[in-house]
């Protein structure tokens, strides 16, 4: 009778972990990687935060680093198509072919970023407009240009560490990336402390400790590996070793990889489209100089430390799902799956309910809106804007207590919307976590053309919306419809992408062995066979 009541209770929740073993096992799988990925992403928000005193700094670096998420994501696009494959290898301890498929992942990488460096050093100035468009101000150009030509050293240096990072994650070993990410995020504080408070530099030395941080991302990394796990290390005199099985299986997924960085290239694409929404001076008073980039540089940094989870999701999924594939364990590898769905969700939602901590935190710092009451206080002091002024406060004596006041009008205009927004982050950060590891679940088994097409098709219609939002809606209705208000429209569209994403798990068997494209067994024609077939023609022959 107890058992019979035990079943029913464990499938009241069959998308959470059955016991404590369980929980604690992903627990400490997750959260190394999680705090990895905080760290990670705390570099680009420290990067907007320490820059938030100057005027325009938040601008330049938001117009310049549109360029590095765009990087990025396609780095994640690749390393989540070869994830499955780092994840079966491993559960089969076929190290070599594991270090193969990091080698094509680092080359990917390589070219990928090279597609973007080169022009960028022949037209720089023309990538930040491309985000911002002609009119941004000048400042905020010329600081922008300058750090996005020194941000692309870090780019080249972080094809091999984002590389060997992720590989640490993927293979269960996160505690060693982890490691990795605190010695980046201190680097980077210290370099940029000394750089930006110091010597009081210009925003774009912000690049500086980025560069350095990745260094010394790359030398964490390679240690590790070494003396914890050498059996997978990646060594810079082996990476053109690569087989050729292995790298046919690999660049067999290349339409999907394409489809799957077309799609997620759109994320980061977004800023281009809430630029316009929102261009300079278009929130609150003009004299603000408040754009809708000012506010979303640091809430879209934000939103990547409260997505941290969803960085897990890959790994995770290469780790519990991939690796039981990988041995034709297709019940375990469901069962395992269905937890993780609920684990992340339930793990996105304590990070949300941290974020809301942290958010009001942020706001009110003296720091997070010094730029903008910096760029108020250049405004009233410039004589050549006097006969504005005087048009727009008749009567009024422009002293220093006036321009205190109006000081602190535009601290609150800019803190309201940042809070307002940060809100609906806050809100859908649970829903990310469990609609991305059903897209990840997908791709565990091979399905990578099925993840890849309804990623682009999920992304292309959010993307549409935006830019129905930003060139309709926005222009229609300028006084109502408000920045928070239009990102909260924008992201009630995630709700469709989750209906979309569990009909398309529901309708396609994911659960697939990749292995045997490489390994075998293979019947007399040279088609692949089942591992489990495989031992039922050999019972069969035997009893013959």
């Amino acid at each position: 009778m107890t058992n019979i009541v035990e079943k029913k209770q464990r499938k009241k929740i069959p998308y959470l972990p059955q016991n404590k073993a369980e929980w604690k096992l992903y627990f400490l799988k997750t959260f190394p990687i999680v705090i990895g990925e905080i760290i990670f992403a705390l570099n680009g928000f420290l990067d907007n935060f320490m820059v938030s005193h100057l005027p325009f700094g938040i601008d330049s670096l938001t117009y310049a680093n549109t360029w590095t998420s765009i990087i990025y994501t396609i780095f994640f696009a690749i390393q989540g198509i070869a994830a499955m494959f780092v994840g079966q290898y491993w559960g089969k301890k076929e190290y070599s072919k594991v270090n193969q498929v990091m080698n094509m992942r680092f080359w990917l990488n390589v070219i990928v970023v090279f597609c973007f460096v080169i022009p960028i050093y022949i037209i720089p100035q023309d990538f930040i407009t491309i985000i911002g468009g002609k009119d941004i101000n000048a400042q905020a150009l010329l600081n922008g240009k300058k750090y996005l030509i020194l941000i692309t050293f870090s780019w080249i240096i972080t094809c091999y560490n984002f590389n060997t990072n992720m590989q640490l994650n993927e293979t269960g070993h996160s505690k060693y990336a982890f490691s990795g990410a605190v010695v980046t995020l201190l680097t980077n504080v210290i370099i940029n402390a000394v750089c930006l408070y110091g010597f009081k530099l210009p925003a774009y030395y912000a690049a500086v400790g980025s560069i350095i941080s990745s260094v010394c991302c790359l030398i964490s990394d390679q240690l590790w590996t070494w003396f914890k796990v050498r059996q997978i290390y990646m060594s810079i005199f082996k990476v053109f070793k690569i087989s050729k099985p292995i790298a046919i299986q690999v660049l067999k997924r290349t339409p999907a990889m394409l489809v799957t960085i077309i799609a997620m290239i759109m994320l980061p694409c977004r800023m281009f489209l809430w630029a316009r929404a929102f261009p300079e001076a278009s929130i609150g008073k003009k004299w603000m100089a408040i754009s809708g980039v000012t506010v979303l540089g640091l809430v879209e940094s934000m939103a990547s430390i409260a997505s941290a989870v969803t960085g897990a999701i890959s790994s995770n999924v290469s780790f519990f799902v991939a690796r039981e594939l990988g041995h034709s364990n297709f019940d375990e590898a469901e069962r395992n799956a269905k937890q993780l769905k609920g684990f992340h969700a339930l793990f996105g939602f304590f990070m949300s309910f941290i974020m809301l901590a942290l958010m009001f935190l942020i706001a009110s710092l003296p720091a997070t809106a010094k730029g903008v009451e910096e760029t108020t206080r250049e405004y009233f002091e410039n004589p050549a804007n006097l006969l504005k002024i005087q048009n727009e406060f008749p009567g009024k004596v422009i002293d220093s207590n006036f321009i205190h006041q109006r000081m602190i009008e535009a601290k609150k205009v800019y803190t309201d919307n940042f809070l307002k927004t940060m809100a609906m982050v806050v809100i859908v950060n649970p829903l990310w976590c469990w609609f991305y590891t059903t897209l990840a679940i997908i791709r565990s088994g091979g399905k990578n053309n099925v993840a890849s097409g309804i990623t682009l098709l999920t992304q292309g219609l959010h993307f549409a919306w935006l830019a129905i939002i930003s060139f309709v809606i926005v222009p229609r209705f300028p006084n109502s419809m408000t920045l928070p208000l239009a990102y909260m429209a924008f992201y009630l569209f995630d709700l469709i992408r989750l209906l979309i994403f569990e009909l398309v798990q529901w309708k396609y068997n994911w659960k697939k062995n990749l292995t045997i494209e490489v390994d075998g067994p293979f019947d007399e024609n040279g088609n692949n066979l089942d591992n489990k077939i495989q031992e039922e023609i050999k019972l069969e022959n035997s009893q013959n």
